[in-house]
C-alpha cells in the first residue's frame, strides 16, 4: 500500500469525520499486505494519528509498536480478509473447511476446521510464498504442520494445539490434542534476531504507561512505552499498553496479566520528580479525581493486605545496567541514591505497582513492577533497563532447563 493509497483508504474510513477502531485495522492491515511498511508510510499514517479520536489513535500506536519491531515482528499474510475482531483478523484460505485468524499485534497464525476437499493453501510469510497442498480430512494442526516444515530459513514456528487460549496471550505452550480440538494455531519467531538458541521461544515482555489525567493529555510514560516497545528486546517480544488512568482499567489489566501471565512486565507512569523505581508500594489509593474526572474515595489498595509490600523487580541488577550512564544517568533506585524515597503520592500509579507487587512477588516465572519517568527521562535509559530485566529473567529460565 502506498502512501497515496494511506491517504485513500482515510478518506474513505471517515465517518462523521472520524475513523474507528476498526477502520484503523482496515487500514493498518491494508498497509501490511505489502509484507510491511517503509519508512514513508509509516510516518502517513502517524500524521493520520493527529486527527484520530484517542482510541483510534492508541490502535494504531499498537499496531506500529508490534510491526516496530524488526527483530521479532513476522508478518504474515494469508487469503481474503473477511472480518476483524478485537485483536484478531478472520481470513478465508481457500480451502473448503477451512478458515484462518491472524494475530494483529503478535505472531500468531491459527487455522479451524478440517479440509472439506482438496485444496491449495498460498500464504505469504516474511514476504516469501508458501504453498501447501491440503487434503481432504486433513485438520487444522495437520495443515499447520505442513506450513511450519516450509516456513522461511530465518522464522520459526511453535505448533499449538488442543486447550491452547493464544489469543488471551500467547505461552508458547499448550496441550496435547485431543479428538475433538478442531483449531491449531502457528506461533511465529526468529530466533537468531532475537539471540535465541534452536529450540528456544522468546520472552512474552508488556510495557505500560497511562493516559490522560489531571490535564496531562500526551502522557510521556504511554510514549516511552511505545518507544520502548518498537526498540525491541534481545530474547523478548515487547506488547505495548496504554492503560486508561481509573481503577477499573488497572484492575482489568492485572486480571489479564493474572490469567496469561507474561515473562515481563515493566508498567510507567509520568512524575516531575525523580525518575526511579517505586521500591515499596503501599496498601493506600488516596482521595483524588481520577483520569475520566471521576472522584475516588480513600481506600486500601488491597482490603487487609500489608501496609507496603517490596518490588518484584530486580533493583540490583536495573542499578547495574544504569551504571554505565555516569554522570548523565537520571533514573535512581534505592542502590544510587542515598535519599531515595518511594513516592507516596497513592494515585493510580501506586495502585498499579501495590497490584503487581501483590500478583507477582511471589512467582518467579513473571517479573513485574513498576517505575516513574518524567517528561525529560531518556529512552535509553529504560530502554538499558528493560534488557536487563529480560535478560535476567531469559538466565532464569535457562537455569530451570539447562541444556535445552
Amino acid at each position: 500500500m502506498t502512501v497515496k493509497g494511506i491517504r485513500a483508504a482515510l478518506v474513505q474510513a471517515k465517518k462523521d469525520g472520524k475513523v474507528d477502531v476498526a477502520e484503523v485495522d482496515k487500514i493498518v492491515l491494508k498497509a501490511r499486505s505489502g509484507w510491511g511498511l517503509d519508512t514513508s508510510e509509516r510516518a502517513e499514517l502517524v500524521k493520520m494519528a493527529d486527527s484520530f479520536d484517542d482510541p483510534a489513535k492508541q490502535r494504531l500506536l499498537s499496531h506500529l509498536s508490534a510491526m516496530g519491531q524488526k527483530n521479532a515482528w513476522v508478518n504474515v499474510e494469508a487469503g481474503g480478509l473477511t472480518s476483524v475482531k478485537g485483536r484478531y483478523a478472520n481470513y478465508s484460505v481457500g480451502v473448503p473447511g477451512l478458515s484462518a485468524k491472524l494475530g494483529l499485534f503478535d505472531n500468531c497464525f491459527s487455522l479451524k476446521g478440517t479440509a472439506k476437499a482438496d485444496g491449495l493453501m498460498k500464504v505469504a510469510i516474511e514476504g516469501q510464498h508458501v504453498s501447501v497442498q491440503v487434503k481432504k480430512g486433513e485438520t487444522a494442526a495437520q495443515v499447520l504442520e505442513k506450513v511450519k516444515k516450509a516456513l522461511p530459513s530465518q522464522v520459526t514456528g511453535v505448533l499449538l494445539q488442543g486447550d491452547v487460549q493464544p489469543f488471551d496471550g500467547a505461552s508458547f505452550k499448550g496441550t496435547a490434542a485431543a479428538a475433538t480440538d478442531t483449531a491449531a494455531h502457528l506461533m511465529l519467531y526468529k530466533p537468531a534476531s532475537l539471540g535465541l538458541s534452536p529450540g528456544e521461544v522468546p520472552l512474552k515482555v508488556v510495557v505500560t504507561g497511562y493516559g490522560a489525567f489531571m490535564g496531562i493529555t500526551d502522557n510521556p510514560s504511554a510514549n516511552m512505552a511505545q518507544k520502548l516497545a518498537e526498540a525491541g528486546v534481545k530474547g523478548g517480544i515487547v506488547e505495548y499498553r496504554r492503560l486508561d488512568v481509573t481503577t477499573d482499567a488497572v484492575d482489568a489489566f492485572v486480571a489479564e496479566m493474572r490469567r496469561a501471565p507474561p515473562d515481563v512486565i515493566l508498567s510507567m507512569g509520568v512524575t516531575h520528580g525523580q525518575a526511579q523505581v517505586e521500591e515499596r508500594p503501599e496498601n493506600l489509593l488516596g482521595a483524588a479525581t481520577d483520569g475520566n474526572n471521576q472522584q475516588m474515595m480513600e481506600r486500601e489498595v488491597r482490603a487487609g493486605g500489608a501496609k507496603e509490600l517490596t518490588t518484584d523487580l530486580p533493583v540490583g541488577t536495573i542499578d547495574d545496567a544504569l551504571r554505565p550512564f555516569g554522570d548523565q544517568r537520571v533514573v535512581g533506585t534505592s542502590k544510587s541514591d542515598p535519599n531515595y524515597a518511594p513516592d507516596r503520592s497513592a494515585y493510580l500509579c501506586n495502585y498499579l505497582g501495590y497490584n503487581l507487587a501483590t500478583e507477582f512477588a511471589g512467582t518467579p516465572k513473571t517479573t513485574a513492577g513498576f517505575m516513574h519517568i518524567s517528561p525529560e527521562t531518556p529512552p535509553d535509559q529504560m530502554h538499558a533497563v528493560l534488557e536487563a530485566v529480560t535478560a535476567r529473567q531469559l538466565d532464569w529460565r535457562r537455569d530451570q532447563h539447562p541444556g535445552s
